[in-house]
């Protein structure tokens, strides 16, 4: 053969082609890379890595599940295209190998073998991927997008290679001159073949992915691959479905909102964290010391998670910084000459600049998202350790608010902190990055802002020294208020009742005044931190540039050119803006490490210890007792169900016990029941049986752990009165009936409108005191545990409704009996003692006085029971279907409409397109509604008025905004901001000239140019100084002290119809939710946005200046961020008011968990409820993840934008070269590159400030339109001041019902005449329309006709709370309020201590209070029983100035002989007063004068009671229940 004969240009290229290169020279037009470069770096290098992972993972992959239920055409075509990419690839193997040597290079045949190898093992992987994995596979899309990139690179190089001329023997075949030219075609087919497999292999499978892979867990972003999840395609569902008009996104509704990531999850996370922490803490809680701990827990838990954020981040830092090589090159670029090669320079500008601007917008985005992932992790972590360290609190532990402060203030600052968490390792390395580089450029003068960065740090590092102190203090303000509101709304009845709406007002504001006041200290600490941020922004280029120039001027040296300014403008901004942010970034850092201490010390606190044991022989209840230490085993089984042996019970072993040396011993399979005088520790001794009290001595034994229990003030969660009966059990409908039948609850739910469906409320303050009493009962009769424990239960009953109560349970018939129950029951009242099997009697000193059978007891002649002369002979052979509830026997089915809805989670939450809540009743779920919010249609379309406004939002909000922190203030802030941009932009034209005069009279005047650069600065300085004081210290309290006080006035006038239908939740988000982002995030990004966009408008005005034509930018940018923020915030504004929505519901269930935190630990409820609570979390994380999500991709656009913008701007520049100044396009690009990042930044900001606002939305509806005043026009008239100075009453024609909507009234056509000073007592069964009566009084129902007149003053016309101030009422539910026994002894501060002591010794409490520190004491630190808290209430009422006194059962949890103490000093300190006493016990009440009878809310008798007694034949209601309650109570004489 021939030797091949070459031409020079041809040969010289060879030998290049083969070195490494990388630039291949002159060869191929001089842009381009060498052969040898492209084999080795772009082909081998990524084939040989993808075969060092591919084969594992295909090994991993195949021992995974299979994910689709059929392959598809998907594989076939997937298959099939890699087997022609490897034929392909194995023709150009063949064809290298036929080419003589001096045309390839020493690494061609190697990495055309290795890719032809690596294609068959892609081949492989792929399909094992596609069946086993759920997304695309991101190591091959990896692959293939960077490896196509690298191919089309070498398909140019080979297409562009000349061919050899090759002289070949006449019989040799195996090459002709246009052989190699076959290579660059089979690249360019293996480009577009592998170009086709990026987009099949980039496909999603949801089509075909098995149902459990679609469903919970396995959202959109779950299945997406790379590409889709780096560019956020996913979202564009959700987009499209916000944008749609007239289309309210549904938390609730599938295919709303994508579905949570699996990884997202409550209990995924709660696992992984809550092990985790355990393991801290195996040790026992005091043993770790390090107040990080619970931080550090969080770090080692999410590591990857947490890693997997550096390398976008890094990759960030890196694209970053070639901004300023780009601009120093394109600068350097307009001043060459237009020739070939600076042509080809600015080609690869054109790319330099596609790259670095894409990739930081990809990279910003992944990085952001990828923190934001980790944030929802450690929320959705956290949260649930909160709520299940909540269960495990001893009851003296319990504070809703410090919970609620935690799981909302705390848990903020631990977004706001981690959001920012990865700035301050690369910042640190942004700021030593851009300080080199500015020496590069400046020399020594980059001194300057190395030791203005050095200032920046030590100031901000005074200021962090006091952050953490100062917001564990502001922190603990909010949660004094959130705890006294949480107090106020949990008690609105009695507080309306007792007329407390302006001290409630006056002390509840002041907490407000004083929070925000607290908060001062620490927001100045954030304008501190800020002025020292922008300290070297504004003052390094100054000082730089004359140390710069000085220097120059003195040695010769080369002086301040275009390109030198700009570059080092560029690198003073990389410098500045990382440094600002680093100062910020460690602050709210800092703050989040001080929540997280904060959380650890409440994980920490001190848990229920609970000593009791248990029997090992006997079986428990599925519904097991969970205790919080483990139950000791007896030794033997026990004969008993309860024993206590020598046990002393209190809190402090430091201070004498509450219950001492209880020995007591409750026999199976009876009825045992405790009495005493008030105050002795009735309850208290259930608590303890219950393990709420430490035992501190003795022991206590369980035979079983299948406990229920009603407390004496019921608890009840928000829901139907169903689901508050079922509590966690199955619905069966016979056992049901039944259950209401024994309760006397048929006839109360014919009554109402929805049956057993209606709503009960928060606390079930929509029931009346009987009625809620019952179905607590209900509940515990329903679950059929095995011991059953009831604190007073029958206390709030009439006689006739507590006889049926009582013997449907207890009777020879009784469910109690035939289920052969054990059953301690605590009661006030001891008429039913004779049907005990066994009797305890506890007296005043906390000890048992006496025990055993009834009849031991009673004819001891000694001790507490006999004292009673109580008849030995119960009646056994009462009936109770013989009785008047026997009608209502078959209307207990009778459950009204209903929606029933059941999931596998066992907690149904689900909501209409209009917000209403459905109710459960599936088997498993928690005891109460699932539903966050009650409201009716009608509330719905009230509380969210924001619906017709969710997409398009209210410029009306921004001037209500404005209003409430006045003009002037706003016009202040207005000036300093204006002024710090200004003075911040019109230097980068204060440079530029100063550069231009250089060129001509280079450091000439430098006095001139250095002090008007320094002025401009200073200006700056003082301008934020100004306007961020102006906004965060002025504007913030006075908006912040406005809206509290509206929301309060709101709440405080709302009728109590408002309080029955929303949730507490839900209007504690008002107060606690809302104000946080009012008074923290709001003025921040009001500040954030008008300061960007008084930016934008002077680098509009510097680019036009600079360049007129880089000006043509401006309307696609204008007309792209319109278009972009129409479509993000018809979407972004829901998923914000979702998020806030969908936290109502968690912080009702805290609320509602806490307050009856005994009775889920007796049920053992605590794992039901821990999974509503997990169910609950993951609906409120699906729109808190979404809304960061949707922000990243807004980012993203954004940034696309600024790369679209930059990438025009160079074209231009290469395009128009020669006709644009060098200064011109310094000036163009850094205005144009920041202008950008501004308007980037500006929408970002507008967009955070259109969903933060909604919380003014919110408010203002709540305040204006949402929530109804109770006062009604026409109310104005002022009574005289001594009214009523006689107290007779006359009551015409009276219809009223609780809600004016309500078609059915309560109360009916009621008339009566009461005259001045006369006692007149309110009869009637169980919701009989008793309490109406008496709130129609104080004017807390709505009057459908009729009036009411007190001494000739009609009080429909005298505003309420004038009402509610003159008459003295006592609440059947007692209430005390937050704060000194002196405020709730006498909340208006109308008596002296003298007198208050006198009213609490009069009621024998002063002696407790006296020991717990006098009238100073705080209420909540003195242990009243049930019945000394209605006692307490008495005391308020005797030292209240009045004539009208109002007893709504004010005595029902009193003792028989502290209820005749009572009622002898009601008829001594309040002889004069007309008296209407609401009551169920007759005896109290047949010296009065009058008795009102109602049933179903109309009057059916009123007369002396006597005259009603001795009425002929079977005379009336009252007769009968009179006789009634005497049968019950004949004595008994011995024989």
């Amino acid at each position: 053969m021939d030797p091949t004969a070459f031409s020079p240009v041809s040969a010289a290229c060879a030998h290049l082609d083969d070195s490494f290169g990388p630039h291949a020279g002159e060869c191929r037009g001089g842009f381009d890379f060498t052969l040898f470069f492209e084999e080795t770096i772009l082909t081998t290098l990524p084939a040989g890595l993808i075969l060092l992972v591919s084969l594992p993972r295909a090994w991993f992959m195949w021992k995974k599940a299979k994910k689709l239920t059929r392959d598809g055409h998907l594989a076939t075509v997937k298959i099939s295209t890699w087997t022609a990419l490897a034929i392909l690839q194995l023709a150009a193997l063949i064809l290298w190998l036929r080419l003589p040597s001096p045309i390839r290079t020493r690494t061609t045949l190697a990495a055309a073998a290795l890719t032809f190898v690596s294609s068959l093992a892609l081949c492989l992987q792929s399909y094992v991927e596609h069946n086993r994995n759920v997304r695309p596979s991101s190591i091959i899309n990896i692959f293939l997008f960077a490896t196509l990139l690298f191919d089309i690179a070498r398909a140019r190089t080979l297409w562009l290679r000349e061919p050899y001329a090759v002289s070949l023997d006449e019989d040799d075949d195996s090459l002709d001159i246009d052989k190699e030219n076959s290579l660059a075609y089979l690249a360019i087919t293996a480009v577009v073949v592998k170009g086709f497999l990026l987009v099949i292999e980039a496909l999603h499978k949801r089509r075909v992915l098995r149902p459990e892979y679609r469903g919970y867990g396995y959202g959109p972003e779950a299945t997406s691959g790379i590409y889709n999840r780096s560019f956020f395609w996913w979202l564009n569902p959700l987009f499209w479905r916000g944008f749609q008009k007239g289309r309210v996104l549904d938390v609730d509704k599938r295919g709303d909102l994508p579905e949570l990531d699996k990884h997202l999850q409550a209990s995924y996370n709660h696992r992984c964290l809550g092990n985790a922490w355990a393991a801290t803490t195996s040790g026992g809680t005091n043993k770790v010391k390090s107040p990080y701990a619970l931080l550090l827990t969080a770090f080692r838990v999410l590591k990857w998670v947490v890693l997997a954020t550096v390398p976008p981040r890094a990759a960030l830092t890196a694209l970053m910084f070639c901004q300023p090589f780009l601009i120093n090159r394109t600068i350097r670029l307009s001043q060459e000459p237009i020739t070939d090669e600076s042509t080809q320079i600015g080609y690869g500008l054109i790319g330099a600049y596609f790259f670095v601007y894409v990739g930081i917008a990809v990279t910003m985005g992944q990085y952001q998202h990828k923190t934001y992932r980790t944030i929802a992790m450690v929320r959705a972590g956290i949260i649930s350790m909160i709520y299940h360290k909540t269960s495990t609190l001893s009851l003296k532990e319990i504070d809703p608010a410090a919970s609620m402060t935690l799981m909302s203030a705390d848990m903020e600052r631990i977004v706001q902190g981690w959001q920012t968490m990865h700035e301050i390792w690369s910042n640190a390395i942004e700021v030593g990055v851009a300080i080199f580089l500015l020496e590069q450029q400046l020399g020594i003068a980059c001194v300057v802002p190395v030791a203005l960065s050095i200032l920046s740090l030590l100031g901000s590092m005074v200021a962090m020294n006091f952050i953490v102190s100062r917001q564990t203090m502001w922190l603990e303000a909010i949660e004094r208020r959130i705890s006294a509101t949480s107090a106020m709304l949990s008690s609105m009845k009695g507080v309306k009742m007792c007329g407390l709406k302006d001290t409630l007002m006056a002390s509840m504001q002041k907490l407000r005044v004083d929070e925000l006041r607290i908060s001062k200290r620490f927001r100045k600490l954030i304008i501190w931190n800020m002025v020292f941020a922008y300290v070297t922004q504004v003052f390094a280029p100054v000082l730089t540039f004359a140390i710069f120039s000085v220097r120059a001027r003195d040695t010769g040296d080369r002086t301040l050119d275009t390109a030198r300014v700009f570059t080092a403008l560029s690198l003073f901004a990389l410098l500045s803006e990382p440094l600002a942010s680093l100062v910020m970034s460690l602050a709210t850092f800092l703050g989040s490490v001080g929540s997280f201490s904060r959380i650890q010390n409440f994980l920490q606190s001190g848990e229920r210890e609970d000593p009791r044991k248990r029997d090992t022989h006997m079986s428990s209840s599925e519904h097991s007792l969970e205790m919080a230490l483990p139950i000791v085993d007896m030794e033997k089984p026990s004969p008993y169900a309860i024993v206590i042996d020598k046990a002393d019970f209190g809190w402090d072993a430091e201070k004498s016990p509450i219950l001492s040396d209880i020995s007591l011993s409750i026999p199976w399979r009876q009825l045992t029941m405790v009495v005493g005088p008030v105050g002795c520790g009735k309850s208290i001794l259930l608590q303890s049986i219950l393990g709420e009290i430490p035992s501190l001595s003795g022991s206590v034994h369980l035979g079983l752990t299948s406990i229920a229990y009603c407390s004496q003030d019921p608890w009840h969660m928000n829901g139907t009165i169903r689901e508050a009966i079922l509590g966690t059990a199955e619905y069966d409908s016979k056992w049901y009936s039944r259950v209401l039948r024994a309760c006397a609850l048929g006839r109360d739910l014919k009554e109402l409108p929805n049956g057993d469906s209606s709503r009960i409320g928060s606390g079930g303050i929509a029931l009346s005191g009987g009625q809620s009493q019952r179905i607590a009962l209900a509940r515990a009769v329903y679950a059929r545990r095995e011991i059953v424990i009831l604190d007073d239960v029958l206390s709030g009953l009439d006689t006739s409704t507590e006889h049926h109560v009582f013997h449907s349970l207890f009777g020879e018939k009784g469910i109690f009996t035939e289920r052969k129950s054990t059953v301690l029951l605590v009661s006030s009242s001891v008429k039913r003692l004779p049907y005990a099997g066994y009797v305890v009697c506890l007296d005043p000193s906390g000890t048992i006085s006496a025990e055993g059978t009834f009849d031991e007891l009673n004819n001891a002649g000694i001790g507490y029971v006999s004292t009673f002369s109580l008849a030995s002979r119960p009646d056994w052979n009462f009936r109770p279907e013989d009785d008047h509830f026997s009608d209502d026997e078959d209307t207990t089915d009778v459950d009204g409409p209903k929606e029933l809805h059941e999931t596998a989670s066992g907690t149904s939450i689900s909501r209409s397109s209009r917000g209403r809540a459905s109710h459960s009743c599936s088997p498993e779920r928690a005891p109460s509604s699932s539903c966050p919010e009650i409201q009716t249609d009608d509330e719905v379309d009230a509380i969210n008025t924001l619906d017709s406004g969710r997409q398009t939002g209210d410029m009306q909000i921004y001037t209500y905004y404005i209003k409430s922190v006045g003009v002037w203030p706003t016009l202040i802030f207005v000036f300093g901001i204006v002024a710090f941009v200004f003075c911040i932009s019109f230097p980068t034209v204060w440079v530029q000239w100063w550069a231009a005069e250089n060129e001509v009279r280079p450091n000439d005047n430098l006095g001139y140019w250095i002090g008007l650069y320094a002025m401009f600065g200073g200006i700056a300085i003082v301008g934020l100084t100004i306007g961020c004081w102006q906004m965060i210290i002025k504007m913030v309290p006075l908006s912040g002290e406005k809206f509290h006080l509206a929301l309060l006035n709101t709440v405080l006038s709302a009728p109590m119809s408002f309080f029955v239908k929303t949730d507490m939740g839900v209007t504690m988000n008002r107060f606690s939710q809302d104000l946080q982002l009012i008074d923290m995030e709001l003025p921040i990004a009001a500040l954030n946005t008008f300061t960007t966009l008084i930016l934008c408008i002077a680098q509009m005005a510097l680019i036009g200046v600079g360049s007129i034509y880089a000006a043509i930018s401006f309307p696609i940018v204008l007309v792209t961020l319109y278009l972009v923020q129409k479509f993000y915030l018809r979407t972004s504004r829901q998923i914000r008011l979702i998020d806030i929505e969908t936290k109502a519901p968690l912080y009702s269930l805290f609320e509602e968990s806490l307050r009856g935190i005994a009775t889920i630990r007796a049920f053992g409820w605590q794992n039901a409820l821990e999974k509503k609570n997990h169910t609950l979390l993951n609906r409120s994380m699906k729109p808190f993840y979404l809304m960061y999500a949707i922000q990243r991709w807004l980012t993203l656009v954004l940034d696309l934008l600024v790369a679209a913008i930059a990438v025009l701007l160079i074209i231009l520049v290469v395009n128009l070269r020669g006709t644009v100044a060098a200064g011109g396009v310094g000036l163009a690009l850094i205005n144009v590159i920041q202008f950008s990042q501004s308007v980037k930044l500006l929408v970002t900001f507008w967009t955070t400030l259109e969903t933060q606002i909604g919380s003014v939305a919110r408010i203002k509806s709540f305040t204006s339109t949402a929530v109804p005043s109770e006062d009604l026009p026409g109310e104005d008239q002022t009574p005289p001041p001594n009214w009523p100075h006689k107290g007779a009453i006359e009551i015409k024609n009276f219809t009223a019902a609780y809600n004016e909507d309500d078609t059915n009234p309560v109360l009916k056509e009621i008339s009566l005449s009461i005259a001045a000073g006369e006692k007149v007592a309110i009869c009637g069964r169980t919701g009989s329309g008793k309490t109406c009566l008496v709130s129609s009084l104080f004017r807390m129902t709505s009057t459908h006709s009729g009036s009411i007149s007190i001494d000739g003053v009609d009080t429909s016309t005298i505003p309420r709370e004038d009402v509610r101030r003159r008459l003295v009422g006592v609440p059947q539910h007692p209430f005390l309020l937050k704060g000194s026994v002196k405020l709730n002894a006498d909340p208006l501060g109308q008596a002296t201590d003298a007198q208050i002591q006198t009213a609490l010794q009069e009621v024998r409490v002063w002696d407790i209070v006296h020991k717990s520190g006098g009238l100073d004491a705080d209420i909540d630190t003195i242990n009243l029983s049930q019945g000394q808290k209605q006692l307490f209430c008495l005391a308020r009422a005797i030292v209240r100035p009045g004539n009208v006194l109002v007893l709504d059962e004010a005595t029902s949890t009193l003792d028989g002989k502290t209820e005749e103490m009572v009622q002898r000093l009601i008829r001594r300190k309040f002889c004069d007063y007309t008296i209407l006493a609401v009551a169920h016990r007759l005896d109290t009440i047949m010296d009065f004068d009058k008795v009102v009878v109602l049933d179903k809310g109309k009057v059916v008798e009123f007369d002396s009671p006597w005259k009603l007694v001795e009425e002929e034949g079977e005379g009336g209601m009252f007769k009968k229940l009179w006789l009634r309650s005497v049968e019950e109570e004949i004595l008994d004489v011995p024989e």
